[in-house]
């Protein structure tokens, strides 16, 4: 019989191992301390995510939280696993499209491949209105945009937190959209930025600590347990008393000039931007403002808020409409400067003549001057009427005909208290005259009749309906302005469908509207029926606007008016009314000449002010919007130094950066010491970390493995163990050959940390 071993007696007998617990897998993934991180990441997020959703940009908004919650975990689950960051963000983006098109689509009708479909059709319609220059008014695709920024910026949180321990990457992005949101929308609370700048600082505190913690691990050094929660403890007290003492510090008049200041500072970046509200066009800021940007295209929008800045002070003898753009082609969703347009490529002198009296007197026109002076930056003059002559130098956009001027702009910027004069004419034909003018129209008058192919028959036959048994076109134009007047005026019309056709929309839907759908509705319906008519934007002047005892009128963006011009042979453009918040345009019917001065007179003023010959022109839109969005400038001048700023300024900070980095502390030092030290710091910032305990020769053996393509690479610890143990200065030849091998590795190390890797 075998005798058992004492090794055999006192042997730990079998047990079976447990498999580990789901909590124990989930804490070697995420730790304590990645859960205490996330919690103030989700609440700083979060309370974007809430403001961003109470301001109800538009009725089409989905719920964010679901696509953010997304963003945080799948940024937080791919920065634990081990895998290369190309393929992580291609995996992220995978999801992140999958999760923005199904919370862009929660709010359409039908199933979910119906809601798909129509997601991408409408989306489809909107790029193609991106690539052509033309016009949007569907809110969708900005539906997807937040949604898509809501991912995108929730999963950058998470990654840069997480996997990169950059708390500013992170931060950045969801404070400015914040800022934006708190800013464009009136009545916003601003506690949610309280609370964003309360979990700013502790994660700026708190993920900087954690970045330490973890090189200290690597590094076997030792520090307290739970040295982050007493940190954190610290961090909310002072971040606490930072914000009180910012609460309560006395704001002062100097808020107004630093508000002043960050608009000079943001405006080159934010302008060229400025033509993308074609594709936004019923998004409304919500705060009153601007409704006509004079550029090339006027979209039919939704919503508007006429805000009440002052705009300009008009000095003039009758109230009345100042024209500021007219527009010839019409789309479904607004209005284009057309093809056949042009502007004058150089400076039209001041008081050169637009017209003579002689044509003016022929056109039955009696002449109105105005005395202009800006209350803000302005990218057009306005005019009483037809334009004759304004008293600075300026660009001249024509229609079809030379003789058919459609907007002035100014040849430089227009800043507050800018001045200046302009002479016009208005129509003094009487009823009479106007319906004898007969349809012998000029052959370049016809991109006044432009229709789109797909406009719907019913808005035509809407219009011989009203205009039965007219048979001149002034009392067509007169019975179409008195129907629509009985369209009652809404500022707060939702825009029409997407596909659907806006004056249509107006028509038969909507039934009520603003000055841009009532112009815009006579317009078409003209044209319809063989009628030149044409789209003005600009300003209206009202009794109530003149100041007492003065010829002056205050006009503010709730001036802003629009109108239709409708073309007589013979006579020109006459403008009409159809809105019913202002009064009709009545006819003097006296057909009166005698405005002004003798022929004798008009001939040297001609000879003075020459009209005739070939004016010099470009394109006009491209133009249009270079004026529209830069105010004098290039845009493309413009925008190159705008991304050249950007680039010198992010450049210079940061190579500041890094030469202070690399170069702290290592004044007086042997040059070779200069040189192993830089090595190692920045091997620190791309993940090769040399810890204390190794030798210098066990060090240059890491740097070897991580960097193969280096060359000479042993010289570079050879020189620091010589001059640093062995006192001995380096020759010329010798520097020279450090210098190769440490430009080498600088460039080496430099490209990691380029590329995050």
């Amino acid at each position: 019989m075998r005798q058992a071993s004492w090794e055999e007696l006192f042997r730990k007998g079998d047990v079976e191992e447990e498999p580990p617990s789901f909590w124990s897998r989930l804490g070697s993934f995420v730790t304590w301390e990645d859960l205490v991180t996330l919690l103030i990441v989700l609440i700083a997020f979060l309370t974007v995510v809430a403001s961003i959703s109470s301001a109800d940009w538009v009725p089409e908004m989905p719920s964010f939280y679901l696509v953010a919650f997304l963003g945080l975990f799948v940024g937080l689950f791919l920065s634990r696993l081990h895998i290369h960051e190309v393929f992580a963000h291609i995996t992220a983006l995978a999801i992140g499209f999958a999760g923005v098109t199904y919370s862009s689509a929660g709010k359409l009708e039908g199933s979910l491949s119906e809601r798909i479909s129509e997601l991408s059709d409408r989306t489809s319609v909107w790029i193609n209105a991106l690539i052509s220059g033309g016009i949007s008014n569907d809110n969708l695709p900005f539906v997807v945009l937040v949604v898509a920024l809501t991912y995108l910026t929730a999963y950058l949180a998470s990654w840069s937190i997480f996997r990169w321990y950059n708390p500013w990457l992170g931060l950045v992005p969801g404070g400015l959209a914040l800022l934006t949101n708190i800013s464009y929308l009136p009545g916003q609370n601003s506690f949610p930025l309280v609370i964003y700048l309360f979990c700013a600082i502790l994660l700026v505190s708190r993920v900087n600590l954690l970045r330490l913690a973890r090189d200290w691990r690597r590094q076997h050094t030792a520090y307290p347990d739970f040295i982050s929660l007493h940190v954190l403890n610290v961090t909310v007290w002072v971040s606490l008393l930072l914000l009180a003492l910012a609460w309560i510090t006395p704001i002062g008049s100097g808020s107004g000039a630093l508000l002043s200041l960050w608009e000079k500072m943001t405006t080159p970046l934010v302008e060229p931007f400025g033509d993308f509200g074609r594709l936004f066009a019923s998004i409304d800021s919500k705060r009153g403002g601007t409704v006509h940007q004079f550029g090339s295209t006027l979209p039919l929008q939704g919503e508007i808020s006429l805000g009440g800045g002052q705009v300009m002070l008009v000095t003039a003898t009758e109230p009345g409409f100042l024209r500021g753009q007219s527009y010839d082609f019409y789309t479904a969703a607004g209005w284009k400067i057309g093809s056949n347009a042009q502007i004058t490529s150089d400076a039209w002198p001041a008081l050169r003549a637009l017209q003579t009296p002689d044509d003016a007197r022929r056109q039955l026109r009696r002449p109105l001057s105005v005395q202009v002076t800006t209350s803000k930056r302005s990218n057009v003059i306005v005019s009483p009427g037809q334009p004759v002559a304004v008293n600075i130098d300026s660009r001249i956009v024509f229609g079809p005909d030379q003789s058919d001027v459609t907007s002035i702009r100014p040849s430089r910027r227009l800043n507050a208290d800018s001045q200046y004069r302009v002479d016009g004419t208005v129509s003094n034909a009487s009823v009479g005259r106007l319906q004898a003018s007969g349809s012998a129209y000029p052959a370049w008058i016809d991109p006044y009749l432009q229709l789109p192919s797909d406009l719907p028959a019913s808005v035509a036959s809407k219009a011989r309906e009203v205009t039965a048994g007219a048979s001149t076109a002034y009392d067509k134009a007169n019975l179409l302005e008195a129907y629509l007047r009985t369209f009652p005026v809404d500022t707060k019309i939702k825009p029409a469908p997407s596909k659907r056709d806006s004056v249509a929309y107006f028509l038969f839907d909507a039934g009520r509207g603003y000055f841009d759908y009532h112009a815009s509705a006579m317009v078409v319906m003209l044209r319809s029926l063989g009628v030149p008519a044409r789209m003005t934007v600009g300003y209206v002047t009202r009794p109530q606007d003149r100041e007492p005892d003065t010829n002056t009128y205050i006009v503010s963006d709730a001036n802003s008016f629009a109108w239709p011009e409708v073309y007589f042979p013979g006579l020109g453009w006459v403008e009409f009314n159809p809105t019913p918040s202002e009064p009709r345009i009545l006819r003097s019917g006296q057909d009166d000449q005698g405005f002004f001065s003798d022929p004798e007179e008009e001939e040297e003023e001609e000879e003075l002010f020459p009209t005739d010959g070939l004016i010099p022109t470009e394109e006009t839109p491209a133009a249009i919007d270079e004026l529209q969005l830069e105010e004098g400038s290039s845009l493309i001048s413009r925008i190159i130094l705008t991304i050249v700023l950007l680039f010198v300024g992010i450049t210079a900070v940061g190579s500041g950066i890094v030469h202070y980095g690399l170069n702290r502390g290592l004044g007086g030092v042997a040059y070779p010491v200069q040189i192993w030290e830089k090595t190692l710091r920045l091997g620190r910032w791309t993940k090769i970390r040399p810890i204390p305990q190794e030798t210098p020769r066990e060090v240059m053996a890491r740097l070897k493995r991580e960097l193969p393509d280096v060359p000479d690479l042993d010289y570079l610890g050879e020189s620091f163990i010589r001059a640093r143990y062995g006192q001995k200065e380096l020759g010329a030849e010798e520097r020279q050959r450090l210098n190769q091998v440490w430009s080498q590795v600088r460039n080496t190390l430099f490209g990691r940390l380029l590329r995050w890797k």
